[in-house]
Formats: C-alpha cells, structure tokens, sequence
C-alpha cells in the first residue's frame, strides 16, 4: 500500500531531503515518547515518507530497508517465520519476534499485513523480554498509526498500479467537537494480479491471485488540558489469497512461464480487532491502559481433498505506569494478561488430524528504571516476571512455567550526539501444547549482550549506528513431520549461538543527497543438538539466518522544475547463501535485489511516481518446502503511483 506525509514539505531542497530521514528521533522502545539517542539497545526505524518513497506495501516489504530483518512465509500467508540476529521460530504459531501495533500485539497468523496510514516502524532487535514479554526473543516490530486527536481534519488519498499489483487507500481524520471528540478512520483495497500462468487459455487472469480489503475507524475523546484520553478503533482485514501456498516443482521454477498443473490453493482470512485505550496525564507521569480483543478466522482448501478451518481468540490487557523525572530518570511499572484460544476441527486424509484446542494464558509484571549516574553516566535496570499455561483441552492436560527476564544497561553520553552503552537482556518464547499433537515442549530461553554506540555527527549529517551482539539460546524448538500423518510436530533439541556485527550509517554531506548503509554480519549455528533420533547438526548454521544481509539507498534531488521537486531513488539488498532446513542441504544461493523509482513533488499536496521493482529480474525463493517444492518471490514489477494529501 502506498503512503503519504503527513511532514508538509518545504519549498527549499534542504528541508525536501531531510523530511525523508531513515531515523526518526521520537521512538516508542519503552513504550512510551523517548529520543532514539536515549535508547539502550539496537533500534531502527523507517518514517510514512519513506514507505511511500520505497514502495514498502506491507511488513514483509520492511526487508527492503530493515537489514537483517529476514520475513519468509512458510506454507502459507499466514504461516510466517521471521528471523532477527539469526534467531527465528520453528513454529508459525509461536513466533520469535512480536508484533505490535498501536500497543496491540498481532496474532501469529497475522504478521503479514498490509501498513495501513502509518506515522512510523520501529525495528528493535534482540531480546526484549522485560518490556515487552513473550515471545519477543529475537526482537519486536512496533508499528505506530497516525493519531486522529488534532483539531486540524487531514484527507489522504493513494493509488498504484504495477504489472504485479494495484493498490488504492482513503484516510481522513476531523474534529468532531474541536477540543473535545474526534473520528478517524481508513479504507483500502489491494490486487495481486500473480506470476504464474493459467491453464485455460481464454482465463484473464493468473492462478496466483490475491485481493485484501481492510479498513478501520477510531473514536477520541481527549477533552483540552484534562490529561484524560481514549481512543476506541476497530480494524478489520480480509484477504482472498491464491498466492501464499503456491508452490512450484523444480521445472517449473526453472521457467515461471510454464503453465502449471496444480490444485489451486485458497487461502482466506477474516481478522478482527477491538481495542480501548485509556490514559492519564498527571505531574510527571502517564497512566495507561489497553485492552484489545482480535479474532481470526482461518479457512483453507489448499489441501487437495479437504479444506481446513482455524479459529483464533486473543485477549489482551496491560496497565502501566511511566513516570520521567527532570535529572533524565525514568521508571515504568506495569501489569500484563493475555488469553490465547487456537481451534481446529477434526481431519480426515491426507493429514489426518483429531483436531485441536489449545488455550494460552500468559500473567506478568514488570518494571524497569533508569537513573543517572557522574561523568555522563547512566544506568538502568529492568526485570519481568511472566507465569504461562497451555492446557489442551482434548486430552485435558495442562502445563505451567515461570519466567524471569531481567535486563540491565550502563549508558555513555558523549557530548549530546554520541551514545555508548553495554547491554545485557533475556527474551523467551512460550512453551506449551504442540499444536498438532499436543505434546508438552519446554519454552526457548535466550540471553544477550550487546555494545553499541548511537551518534550524530557534523550537525546531524552523518548518523552511525553501530553494535555487537551475541545470543545464547536453550531449548530451542525444532519443527519436523510426523512420519504416518506428514503434520507438523515439535520438540526441544538443544543449544544454539549467535554472534554478530551490525551497522547502519548516513550521510547527508550534500544538500540534494541522502546516501545510507545497513548491515549485518553474523553467524548462527546449533552448538549442540539431541532429538532423540541420532541426528547432529552441531555446527550447523540455522535455517533463514543468512551470515550477511545488507542494504543500500541512495536519495537524490534531481532538479526543480515548475514548482515540482524531482528525486531519483535507487534501493538494493544482498543476500548470503540461506538454510531452509536444519541439516544445510536446502538452500538459496547468494542474491542481490535492486529497485529503482523517479518521483515528482508538487510543493505539500502531490506526490507522482514510476516505479521499478527489482530491476534486473532476480529470481530467489521466498522458500523451499523441498527439493521439489519452491515458493518464488516477486520478479520485476513495474508501475506508477499517485499521492494526495490535504
């Protein structure tokens, strides 16, 4: 989906090309407004100007600028692995990173979605266990939505059309009485058109297709100087995709052109969200609440003789305190309950099935402070303690765990525009029921030590972001087949390490150029491993944790012509060789993906744009079931897009 400024431009060259900076200094990595300088750890974050600029559609784009952030769908759209300093999660439905938006973490099935009026993206990587509880051991994805609490109305409107897809988008937000209650809300629609031919000759259409209708709509009550806010939305999404199960035999990869043979797959999701949140400002602190319910309703008839039904319910509550103090302390204080019920009906062949029902709980508090210390020293300190149970309830079993994330940082102000600190942190993922079998698996345990640095040099004209990390994992959870269903099961296997580099740079030397860097340099491996059937990857890296991941983008202001900026921006991404299995024989080989675009700024209301996506028609697979079953990522894509904001 296409995205537009809510920033209006300035009419000089300057002020155009900093509008567009890939760091935003106001984040949301302890839940509440900080400057990024501040931050103990390794965060990244994108800006709605630059998901319009990069045509990054949905959070599976973020790879595009988010180095080392690898997102892979499995076997289907809403089966999705992401993998964060090499750590990633075998099972699609107890994911290693978490996504947030506006507070609300995502259900599993929903972590590819469309970026619907975005403000910003926030990447934070490694462990985030103490602020943000489970399943956040690899990092979290925090998307933040533009607020409808001003009294100046905004419209936007945006509209693309490619060789691959079309995409339209409408957002307003007004006033209903100034100063007191205001409304908000989106709509948008989203075409896939697909790669692979049909077999009918006189078909119009490709067997690859996708179409997404989503939307929501806000409520604010925030009267003038009463501290007092609340904000009601309810989101829904639904997707008719043929796309996300698609898989090709090796021939047919080979020559995308070839006209296959293949049952269809239809994959539909339904995906509802309620959420409350309230809010209190007084003194020095922010008393919050958010309360969020979102429903999932998963149907699929990708499998040749049946279809297969999910239904999800998740309930979320969490309370917090935040207090900042005028020496640059803070301290949060929170209250945290989840309740998680995943069903499915029995199944007949091929993959038979009992069925399953399975709910989560998860309770946890926690807390987390920081105080400065002499010489421009500061430390903090954090811990959360989370209880979890899983009971299914077909075989009435239950188990229970306790978890304890600390987390403790010791910060370096270097002048105002330079930051060092040494991090230590814990993440965990939940254990619980297989989902397939209900066999007890223990929860993942991760700890990491990080050195980084955040700095602003030559009055903010270059930025460097730099840290080491290294993560011990234990218990990780493996993911394998049932040898007389082929379902999907899980067990503990034993221990794997992470190390690595990562660095991030730009550069605005020039006034009409913005040139940035990411990278990351690791390396993730099994240090020992057990699963009981005389198989050992010790030392085998894992899988979809490339050793190298970069991106470069280069921004430029090409000239002014009749009151219209013109900019040229190219994109490009590196992949080292990817693992799509444990024991290293399924892989990717290394691949480059370059894209490109021109675009036209007309002063504050217009922006036009030709697009060019993957430019040199670089053929990679978004995954490998096995040595004959191949999901191909998008080939070359070429559009134009249109972009009013008022």
């Amino acid at each position: 989906m296409l995205f537009f400024s809510l920033k209006f431009l300035k009419s000089n060259t300057n002020d155009t090309i900093k509008s567009v900076s890939l760091g935003s200094q106001v984040v949301l990595a302890n839940k509440f407004e900080q400057n990024i300088r501040e931050i103990d750890g390794s965060i990244l974050t994108i800006s709605q100007k630059d998901l319009l600029n990069l045509q990054i559609n949905d959070t599976q784009d973020l790879q595009k600028i988010f180095p080392g952030f690898i997102f892979k769908t499995r076997a289907s759209t809403y089966t999705s692995t992401i993998t964060i300093r090499g750590i990633a999660s075998a099972d699609s439905y107890n994911p290693s990173l978490v996504i947030y938006v506006d507070g609300i973490p995502q259900d599993p099935t929903f972590l590819t979605q469309e970026l619907l009026d975005v403000k910003r993206v926030e990447l934070l990587r490694g462990p985030q266990g103490t602020v943000w509880g489970q399943n956040a051991q690899s990092g979290v994805l925090n998307i933040v939505s533009n607020p409808i609490d001003s009294n100046v109305p905004r419209f936007h409107a945006s509209s693309s059309i490619g060789l691959l897809s079309a995409n339209t988008m409408f957002s307003a937000s007004a006033p209903l009485i100034e100063n007191w209650l205001f409304i908000g809300g989106n709509l948008a629609y989203k075409r896939y058109f697909g790669m692979i031919p049909n077999l009918d000759a006189n078909a119009k259409q490709k067997q690859d297709t996708s179409d997404a209708v989503l939307g929501n709509i806000a409520i604010g009550f925030a009267p003038k100087d009463s501290g007092f806010k609340a904000i009601f939305k309810y989101s829904k999404d639904h997707l008719i995709d043929h796309k996300g199960a698609f898989f090709l035999n090796a021939k047919e990869y080979a020559d995308v052109s070839v006209k296959k043979d293949h049952y269809l797959p239809t994959l539909l999701r339904d995906t509802q969200t309620y959420s409350l949140k309230l809010s209190y400002n007084f003194l020095n602190s922010e008393l919050t609440n958010v309360f969020s319910r979102q429903d999932s309703d998963l149907d699929s008839s990708s499998y040749k003789f049946e279809g297969y039904v999910e239904r999800h319910k998740t309930y979320t509550d969490e309370l917090r305190l935040v207090t900042q103090y005028d020496n640059g302390a803070y301290s949060i204080f929170g209250l945290y309950y989840q309740n998680v019920v995943f069903k499915t009906p029995p199944r007949t062949v091929p993959r038979a099935s009992l069925g399953s029902s399975i709910i989560r709980q998860n309770a946890a508090i926690f807390g987390e402070g920081k105080i400065p210390l002499i010489w421009n020293f500061d430390f903090a300190l954090g811990a959360r303690y989370s209880y979890d149970t899983a009971e299914n309830l077909i075989s009435k079993a239950n188990i229970d765990s306790h978890i304890f994330t600390p987390k403790v940082s010791l910060g370096y102000n270097l002048g105002e525009n330079t930051r060092f600190y040494l991090l230590y942190a814990m993440g965990y993922q939940p254990g619980g029921y297989d989902f397939g079998f209900g066999k007890s698996i223990k929860p993942e345990n991760s700890q990491n030590a990080e050195l980084g640095v955040h700095s602003n040099l030559w009055e903010d004209k270059i930025s460097i972001d730099a840290s080491f990390y290294y993560i011990y994992l234990k218990n990780k959870q493996l993911r394998f087949s049932d040898p007389l269903t082929n379902l999907p099961s899980f067990k503990n296997v034993g221990i794997v390490d992470s190390k690595g580099l990562e660095l991030n740079l730009s550069l605005f030397l020039f006034d009409s150029l913005r040139i940035s860097f990411g990278g990351t340099f690791g390396d993730s491996k099994y240090l020992k491993y057990e699963d009981g059937s005389g198989r050992d990857f010790s030392g085998k890296t894992l899988m979809l944790a490339p050793n190298i991941a970069m991106n470069a983008n280069i921004d430029y202001h090409l000239l002014k012509f009749y009151g219209a900026n013109f900019f040229l921006n190219l994109n490009g991404n590196f992949y080292s060789k990817t693992y799509f299995n444990d024991d290293n024989t399924l892989f990717q080989p290394s691949y480059a993906i370059a894209d490109g675009s021109i675009r036209a700024e007309f002063g504050n209301l217009i922006t036009l744009k030709f697009y060019v996506q993957n430019i040199f028609n670089q053929k990679h697979a978004n995954y490998i079931l096995n040595p004959n079953s191949f999901k191909i990522s998008n080939l070359r894509d070429i559009g134009i897009s249109i972009d009013y904001r008022y």
